[in-house]
């Protein structure tokens, strides 16, 4: 009998050993899928400011309207120190603010969804900053993985003290556009600075937890392999991805407001990561305006209602910023 039992015993612990080998590497497959960023630049590089092509991920679209024809390429240190952030500076009206564009996980200051609302911007009078965060296109890379906004939140600060202090802006009259991840950037940003007047945000996430566990269910993956691919960030890099969190970040936001924008078929961030922001800004008495449509994939809003989105993107900041 004894015998028996400890030869249970040691099976137990074989097959407990062996599920979390398997539990811990599938959550590094996943890590390393979904925060590598290097080369994922590289299907936008045909796009610039004065060249802003057709992307096979978006609907059609005359994009020629939202070209930049004159453009600078500069360089800013993040407030990190040791890196540079590379951007395109496009100057607008002089007396007219200046608003900072940020692009999401898998884009880049090439990108059709940060370059077509910097146009449309651009167009209006504003002018506008694009920027590459750490690791991605033309900027400094540290170790080639995304912090999911977690670091990269220090790049968007470098980009907002380059416009005011180089560019001579007041901060009153600086916002900032942040698209998906690249909206929780913004938001940690928005957060840690009070000086920044307002953010407009586009297919954010509120529990990036969640999001992830949603993105790999579609994978095959069990949602519960999350945590591993989370946990995979601390042991490989370091990466803390929920040092911050989105729902307190907005909730700092007081006075100054915020646009949420998110559509009700978006597939890799659902609609109710947005619910989630929205409730928790108006909980706290945040000026947040939201609107959510009907139709677009993740970041297709400005591709499916264009004139709409610049109408609510133009409005937002001459209110916000004067």
């Amino acid at each position: 009998m004894r015998t028996w039992v400890k030869a249970s015993i040691k099976i137990a612990a074989a097959l407990l050993g062996i599920a979390v080998i398997v539990y811990l590497v599938s959550g590094y497959v996943i890590y390393e899928r979904l925060a590598n960023v290097t080369g994922s630049c590289g299907r936008h590089a045909v796009n610039r400011p004065d060249r802003i092509l057709f992307d096979d991920n978006w609907p059609p679209l005359d994009l020629s309207r939202y070209a930049m024809p004159h453009y600078e390429t500069v360089r800013f240190p993040s407030r990190q120190a040791g890196i540079n952030i590379a951007g395109w500076w496009v100057p607008g009206d002089p007396n007219a603010p200046a608003v900072i564009l940020v692009h999401g996980f898998d884009g880049c200051k090439n990108a059709i969804d940060v370059l077509v609302p910097a146009g449309m911007l651009w167009r209006n009078g504003f002018s506008v900053l694009l920027i590459d965060l750490r690791n991605i296109g033309d900027s400094d890379s540290d170790n080639g993985r995304s912090g999911a906004g977690n670091k990269e939140y220090l790049d968007v600060l470098g980009a907002w003290d380059w416009v005011v202090n180089e560019k001579g802006y007041a901060p009153s009259r600086v916002g900032l556009v942040g698209v998906s991840l690249g909206g929780a950037a913004s938001l940690y940003a928005f957060s840690a600075e009070p000086r920044i007047a307002a953010l407009f945000l586009e297919s954010t996430y509120a529990n990036l937890e969640q999001v992830i566990a949603e993105d790999i269910r579609h994978d095959g993956f069990p949602g519960s392999v999350a945590y591993s691919a989370i946990l995979m960030g601390r042991i490989v890099d370091g990466e803390n991805l929920l040092a911050h969190d989105p729902i307190s970040a907005i909730r700092t936001a007081g006075a100054r407001p915020v646009y949420i924008v998110h559509s009700r078929e978006d597939a890799r961030v659902p609609i109710d990561q947005a619910e989630e922001l929205a409730a928790a800004a108006r909980d706290v008495g945040v000026n947040v305006t939201i609107w959510f449509t009907d139709h677009g994939k993740h970041v297709q809003t400005p591709a499916v209602y264009p004139e709409e989105f610049e109408r609510r993107l133009v409005r937002f900041f001459r209110d916000s910023l004067g």
